[in-house]
């Protein structure tokens, strides 16, 4: 059996090739053919993983760029999900999972904005990466 960059992938994920072999077989695929196929579906649904793991992570770097706090507390919280799940097989509840954390992610690109303050109920409103500049907001009364 040829190596590919799924296998590589599978194996940064926690997922062995033997596991593999169980998911297709509890599918009830006999034959060889049947056995790639899945094999390929989960490879493929594990880079799908990969690339939702890497894009919340750059997400959380542009989110809260230069806050050493909320970075890194973002950082365990995704890393931790990711590690609470990573031994689930079950391709729906993946899929599941997987809209919650793109969900997740685009949450975080839409609706979280930062603030300094810089003075006495002044706060000055960091934008966005698209809409660059400084926008000062004197709250009513906090």
């Amino acid at each position: 059996m040829v190596i590919g960059c799924g296998a590589l992938v599978m194996r940064l994920l926690g997922i062995g090739q033997f596991r593999l072999c169980l998911v297709a077989e509890r599918r009830g695929s006999s034959t060889a053919p049947e056995v790639a196929a899945a094999v390929r579906s989960a490879m493929s649904q594990a880079v799908k993983v990969l690339q939702l793991f890497k894009t919340l992570h750059r997400t959380r770097q542009q989110v809260f760029k230069n806050d050493a706090r909320a970075l890194e507390a973002a950082r365990i919280k995704i890393n931790e999900e990711f590690k609470n799940n990573k031994s689930e097989t079950s391709p729906k509840k993946i899929e599941e999972l997987m809209k919650i954390g793109s969900d997740v992610e685009l949450l975080l690109r839409t609706s979280v904005v930062q603030g300094i303050h810089t003075g006495h109920n002044i706060l000055s409103l960091i934008r966005s990466r698209a809409d660059a500049g400084v926008m000062l907001v004197q709250p009513a009364e906090w």
